[in-house]
Formats: structure tokens, sequence, C-alpha cells
């Protein structure tokens, strides 16, 4: 029997390993929680994912500020676990380790053309237009005429976000630099390689579409589709009503693509029907939304993954049950043990290759970005490494 307090390790401070956090909380009422993250701020694709006129769903990071109040829970981001911070030097340091590392790679199409200019991946240009630090840089270009490739959530989000009006967008947190996308009067096709009555699309997701103010929406259906399926019958819908407004929203299903066709950039997607027939379809753009890929959880002794990094689909609901029942399954073998001499070597790592940005650095920068934001946008976004390290002031280099 010990009095130690059980010490733990979340790595990735995102919704999956946040919800680990708030699960360790409830139900180790000692534990001693330290959350890891690689960018200077917290929340994951909660707050550079998530469409940026998701409001609502964003609000769910108010619950982690109950949690990061505790004393016995420290946030250490700017801190990259990996090469100069070895994970088995985090796992020597402490009792358990939870893995929330995410999908950092969008998944590829896997096509002819795909290197060519003009074709970008949702979750790249979603990042951007959330202020991600890595992409700060990127610079699409997107034209008149845009093919999102995708059947999901992913891809309504993003062709709704080009749809928008600048007025539509106001009290969304989209980045000054993304904002000149919005209100152009463009074409965009969302070619899903399911029939309609098969897509992953939410049904609510997809009926928001008919309160665009400046988008008319149609979709290609065919005529034998399952009159059950509720995502049919909000297309139903669109596909009655003629289209109008400036942009103009189509969806076409049952569309395998084949290549992405051009000479120095994007001319156009060449995609096979379900009769078995193709066609080139005229673009500027392809945006492909057909998910990420999860790099394995790397084996290591009283470590366990949740989220992406376990398998999981990663959506918001499923990571919360999933980080509970992870935590609750780990609790029952977890032991606190004495770990100085462990501990003592990872804080000289980490001295050595970071100056973490703990909670109320990451506190200053969030005051930084509302105090900056014309109402009714919820915050300005720092957007680049430097600004976002230089808000966050100086911080206690004593890392243990």
């Amino acid at each position: 029997m010990t009095d130690l307090p059980l010490t733990v390790a979340v790595i990735g401070a995102g919704p999956a390993g946040l919800f680990a956090l708030d699960a360790l909380l409830r139900q180790a009422p000692n534990a001693r929680v330290d959350v890891y993250e690689r960018l200077p701020t917290p929340f994951g694709l909660i707050r550079t994912g998530v469409a940026p006129d998701h409001q609502g769903t964003k609000a769910v990071v108010r619950q982690f500020d109950r949690a990061f109040a505790q004393d016995r829970v420290r946030l250490i981001a700017d801190c990259e676990v990996g090469q100069a911070v070895p994970l088995t030097l985090v796992a020597d340091a402490y009792d358990l380790v939870f893995l929330a590392t995410g999908a950092p790679r969008p998944r590829r199409l896997g096509l002819p053309g795909e290197e060519l200019p003009g074709v970008y991946s949702a979750s790249i240009l979603s990042a951007w237009m959330n202020g991600h630090p890595d992409h700060s840089d990127l610079q699409p270009r997107l034209g008149e005429r845009v093919v999102i490739v995708g059947g999901g959530n992913v891809a309504l989000d993003m062709a709704r976000v080009l749809a928008k009006t600048p007025e539509e967008m106001a009290a969304s947190d989209i980045c000054a630099h993304a904002r000149p996308l919005c209100g152009v009067r463009r074409s965009i096709t969302v070619a899903v390689r399911a029939r309609a009555d098969a897509t992953r699309f939410s049904a609510a997701e997809v009926a928001a579409l008919a309160r665009l103010q400046g988008c008319g929406v149609a979709a290609e259906l065919a005529a034998d589709l399952d009159p059950a399926s509720p995502v049919v019958a909000v297309l139903e819908a669109f596909a009655a009503t003629p289209s109008s407004g400036a942009a103009h929203l189509r969806f076409r299903f049952d569309l395998a693509p084949v290549e992405i066709v051009g000479r120095s950039r994007v001319e156009a997607i060449r995609v096979r029907r379900g009769d078995g027939g193709e066609e080139a379809i005229p673009t500027d753009n392809v945006i492909s939304a057909i998910g990420h890929e999860s790099a394995p959880a790397p084996a290591s002794p009283r470590t366990y993954a949740v989220g992406w990094a376990s398998g999981g689909r990663g959506d918001i609901p499923s990571s919360r049950a999933e980080a509970a029942a992870t935590v609750r399954a780990a609790l029952v073998e977890a032991a606190a043990e004495p770990r100085a001499e462990a501990r003592a070597r990872l804080a000289a790592a980490v001295t050595a290759a970071a100056t973490p940005i703990d909670w109320r650095g990451w506190k200053q920068i969030d005051a930084a970005e509302i105090a900056a934001a014309e109402p009714p946008r919820p915050r300005e976004k720092l957007v680049t490494w430097r600004d976002l390290r230089e808000v966050a002031g100086s911080r206690d280099t004593k890392f243990m």
C-alpha cells in the first residue's frame, strides 16, 4: 500500500486526450495529471478542425477550463513527445500514459494527377481556416469551380463554408486570411462515391444548407433510392427546388474518381458513374474530404491509446465514451510507484527541448484573441508559432 498519488501523462490535448483527462479526474480523485501538447494551444481539432461556423460544437472546451483550474492538472504545451522527448522517458516517469495523438495525416485519394496545383485536402484547408500554425502560409488558390470528393460531414462543412456569404460567417472564428474565400460566385460540386441512401451525411447538416442566403442547392438522385432514408428526403426537397443565388452547390452520387486531369494545374476530374460510363467534370480545384490516417500507437508498458490513435472514429461523442471506458479499464490495474529518478531524466529532456506553455500562457493567448475580435466574431486567432509564443509571455522554465 502506498500514499503516493497516481501520476498520469496524457499525450495530446485534443478532444480524446481531454475527455481522458476529464474521466481521470472523475474516476481517480487523487491522480495528478500532466497533459502534453505539441502545439502552443490546447483543444486540438476542436480549435483547428471543427468548421469555424460551428461555434456550438466548439463550446465543449468550456468544460476543460474547470479541469485545468485544479492544482493537480498541468498543461505542458509547445512540447512534442517524440524524438527530443522520447515516449519511453515519459512512460518511465508516470504510472499511466494515455496516447491521444490523433490522426495527423489526411488520407490520399491515390489518383493520377493528385500532385497537381489546385488539389487540396479538406482537413488541411480547414486547419488553415482555423488558424493552425503549421499551415499559416498555405495561401490556397480556389477558383470559381470546385469539386469536393467525399461523402461525410467534413465534405458538407467545406461546401457550406465556401458557399456562405461574409455576413453569414461574421459570428464564426474563421481567420482573417481565409475570409476572402466566402461570398465568391462559385459552382461547388460534392462528388460522392456512395449512393445517396448510403452516405455518412447527417440529415440535419444537409437540411441546414437550405438556410444559406446566397447559394442555391440541387441534387442529382437515382430513381430507386430508399425512401426511408432521412438524407434522401432532404435531398429530394433540394432536387425539386430551382437553384438560385450567387453560389451553386450540387450533390452528385455514385461517382468513383478515376483521375485528376490538367497540364500545369487542375482542369478536370474524371469520374466513373454507377452505370459504368465515365465523364470529366471541369473544375479549378479538387478538395479531398475522405478522412484521415492515424499512426499505430507504439506498444509501451502502462500505455493506452484513445481516440483516433486507438482506431476510434474520432468524433466528439464517441471520443468521450471511449476515453471514459479506456480510463476505467486502465485504473483497474494501475499502481502508484516512486519515480523520482525517471521524472528527473524526463525533466532534463523537456527543459533541453522546449520552453513549455502552461495553462496561464494559454489563457493569455485566449484573452488576446478575444480582445482582438470585432463582435459578433468570438475571437481573432493568432496563427503563427512566433505570435502564439510571444503572446503566451515569459514562462517558468523549471519543468519539474
